[in-house]
């Protein structure tokens, strides 16, 4: 993505935490006014369902805007609007409510798809021609120009903290947390997919060769834990998407899916793609159809992208009202590294 290095861009992640199957008529209003204030505004948003109601648990869901803003001054201005701050003072102790907010600095972030249209990242700036530094172990880390010999951006954390989460959604933490402090260079991944526009050709090869597959490595990067690296997994789908196949997991069923990651750091994300056999696999077949002399080389027509960025320990703000125990960066507030904003 092309954007100049001193030109900071924004995430924002919001969820709308529901217990059951749908929301109820309470939720669904916070999830009508949050679309209200924010799909309008960002430059693009995707609006997702998170498969359960928070990383670990079964059962559930969250309504989640994943929000693209050109510029922090852009972010700001709509959190700033009065309209934005009375809807979130307004939100009651057990609102079950989240917000992730972070900055990117376009210097210490990747961008890769095989979209003809925009995706992602993409609304915010053209595309970049990787040019040698594609298809190899390391390459996300040499497209980020901040990236050195010297500057590895290895995180502050010695290791990574166990998660305190609930077993339950009817675990929650009433009231607001905000945390803003956080260990340096943590690791934010996007990863999409979206398989509505695959010819027959195509679609049957998926569904023979690699639906399989793909989705051992997702659940692989949901339970891989802090042993692995990995502090959070969202697997979040599309609910406007078409049904591509009917059995579970849901997040499964649908087109358009996108993963939602935050590692230690960029090194154990790279460790975990080139140490996890079914990952390594997984490449090695997907490269055979679609790679040169494939059937499916320049024929294909399914999505994909991945967005990686290295976040300075300053660049992400959260906050939790009233949420499950557990969710998001709640997991890990009893750690000194990730710091509750009112014990600064």
């Amino acid at each position: 993505m092309s954007m100049p290095k001193d030109h900071p861009f924004v995430y924002s992640l919001f969820g709308v935490q529901y217990p059951g199957d749908s929301p109820n008529e309470k939720q669904q209003s916070l999830i009508d006014r949050l679309d209200q204030l924010i799909t309008p505004s960002a430059k693009h948003v995707d609006r997702i369902i998170q498969d359960g109601i928070s990383t670990g648990i079964s059962g559930g869901n969250t309504r989640i805007w994943l929000g693209y803003w050109t510029s922090k001054a852009d972010f700001n201005a709509w959190w700033q609007q009065p309209d934005t701050v009375a809807f979130w003072a307004s939100l009651p102790p057990d609102a079950g409510v989240w917000r992730e907010i972070v900055t990117v600095s376009p210097s210490r972030t990747q961008f890769n798809t095989s979209a003809k249209s925009q995706v992602g990242q993409g609304h915010l700036g053209a595309s970049t021609d990787h040019g040698t530094k594609v298809g190899y172990w390391g390459c996300y880390r040499d497209r980020m120009e901040d990236s050195s010999p010297t500057e590895r951006f290895q995180s502050s954390l010695s290791e990574t903290p166990e998660p305190r989460r609930a077993k339950t959604t009817d675990t929650v933490r009433e009231g607001r947390l905000r945390l803003t402090h956080f260990p340096d260079n943590l690791c934010f991944v996007v990863e999409g997919q979206d398989r509505t526009g695959m010819t027959d050709e195509e679609r049957a090869h998926w569904f023979e060769k690699l639906d399989g597959p793909v989705e051992q490595w997702m659940k692989d990067l949901e339970n891989a834990g802090p042993e692995k690296g990995v502090l959070d997994a969202r697997m979040c789908y599309d609910p406007d998407s078409d049904i591509v196949r009917d059995k579970p997991p849901v997040h499964r069923r649908f087109a358009r899916t996108i993963q939602l990651f935050y590692f230690r750091d960029l090194a154990a994300m790279e460790l975990i793609g080139k140490t996890n056999s079914g990952h390594v696999g997984l490449r090695m077949n997907f490269m055979k159809p679609y790679g040169p002399r494939g059937p499916l080389f320049e024929k294909g027509n399914m999505v994909l992208w991945v967005e990686t960025s290295v976040v300075r320990a300053q660049d992400i703000d959260c906050e939790y009202v009233g949420c499950v125990e557990g969710t998001g960066f709640l997991a890990y507030d009893y750690h000194a590294a990730f710091k509750d904003e009112a014990k600064l």
